[in-house]
């Protein structure tokens, strides 16, 4: 096996105005428009490939590649590469040095099971590689819009999805590998998978659209469904935002409004080992909407406090507006009869995400009723106003 050492290039993308002949082949929309660096894929091992016959195009200094596929695995302390499936000639990658991806093919490049336009950008690191997929914030937006909503709804909540899309990431401050995650911790972004017909509809009639605040980009902060009433921010997290205040919701026609969630005494011991598991629960205090505010759990060998944020991150519950009793569950069972009993934690909520912001269940039925995109946008986010993120960038 022949293993050669290549010196990679740093290649760092900062979201901003970049002229269009940077990459003239990715066709990233006109000139001005902002480049987005998006988080795609944290792995140790990964497969890139061609949608079609039309190569890939890999870069680097004086090497220019057209190949099919790329491989690349992390083994102990390095990083192997190869092309296509010609594993006689493998590549080591310097930890801290990237390498550039692209293609002529409007059908992308493979990424795993998901497909992306643009150009990736891969950053191999001392334990994962990363993956980060640089486009124009349009073309990103024509799949987040698709991702976050389903692409049936109507379009004006497409619409204000965009908007509200547009803005977080404009607002959004990265770092130097890449500005905007790809899962609900930013935005969902599924690549080209995700795009439609009505989600590049609602993108082009809302080009460059953001909503701010006193002339500065507002935290257009989203969520599925608040169950009747949104919350204020100050209630969720420390910060107080004079546009992110509590109001109705309409959203009750989400068929999945109600949820459950049980925990076996095994599970809840995994999950709290240094308290031994949960066998009693406090509620210190809730939002004037009923979500948990604060919490104390009380185990065998003490007890630890919780915001409900929190707590909901580390059980993976849809939302914070839950209650919670123990129950009886039968663990295993012998011709219909009972060998034992478990005491369980059984957790009953309602809605889905933070509650904070516009509500998406909200905004469908809002633009069923007749409201325009703007009106939405002005319903949930408070003294707010849309207009263009730059009158250049249109």
């Amino acid at each position: 096996m022949l293993t050669t050492n290549l010196k990679f290039i740093n290649n760092y993308f900062v979201i901003g105005f970049i002229s269009l002949t940077l990459f003239c082949n990715q066709n990233l929309q006109a000139s001005n428009e902002p480049i987005i660096r998006v988080l795609i894929s944290k792995e140790k091992n990964l497969r890139i490939r061609s949608d079609s016959n039309k190569p890939l195009i890999f870069k680097y200094k004086n090497l220019k590649k057209n190949v099919k596929g790329i491989t690349l695995k992390k083994e102990r302390d390095s990083t192997k590469l190869f092309f296509d499936k010609n594993t006689s000639k493998v590549y080591e990658i310097e930890v801290d040095k990237g390498l550039i991806i692209k293609t002529n093919d409007k059908r992308g490049i493979w990424v795993g099971a998901k497909r992306y336009s643009g150009l990736i950008n891969i950053k191999n690191l001392e334990n994962e590689i990363y993956v980060v997929n640089n486009l124009g914030i349009e073309q990103y937006l024509t799949s987040v819009v698709g991702s976050e909503m389903p692409h049936k709804w109507p379009l004006e909540a497409l619409k204000a999805q965009a908007i509200a899309s547009r803005t977080y990431a404009l607002k959004k401050t990265g770092n130097h590998l890449y500005d905007i995650d790809s899962t609900q911790r930013d935005q969902v972004y599924n690549g080209l998978e995700s795009k439609t017909y009505k989600t590049n509809k609602a993108v082009k009639h809302t080009r460059s659209l953001v909503i701010t605040y006193k002339n500065k980009l507002i935290n257009a902060l989203f969520h599925s469904s608040s169950a009747g009433m949104t919350e204020n921010s100050e209630d969720v997290w420390r910060n107080k935002y004079p546009y992110l205040i509590s109001v109705k919701d309409f959203d009750q026609k989400n068929p999945k409004m109600n949820w459950e969630k049980i925990f076996t005494n095994k599970e809840l011991q995994i999950l709290f080992p240094k308290i031994g598991g949960i066998k009693e629960i406090e509620i210190l205090d809730i939002t004037k909407t009923g979500r948990i505010k604060n919490i104390k759990l009380i185990g065998n060998y003490g007890s630890l406090y919780f915001s409900g944020t929190n707590l909901r991150k580390k059980m993976g519950l849809k939302s914070t507006l839950f209650r919670t009793k123990f129950i009886s569950v039968n663990t295993h069972k012998e011709k219909n009869k009972i060998k034992d009993l478990n005491n369980s934690l059984m957790i009953s909520g309602m809605g889905a995400g933070h509650g904070v912001g516009m509500s998406q269940w909200g905004a469908k039925h809002l633009a069923m009723s007749g409201y325009k995109a703007k009106d939405i946008l002005k319903y949930y986010y408070k003294g707010i106003q849309i207009k263009p993120f730059k009158e250049i960038y249109k």
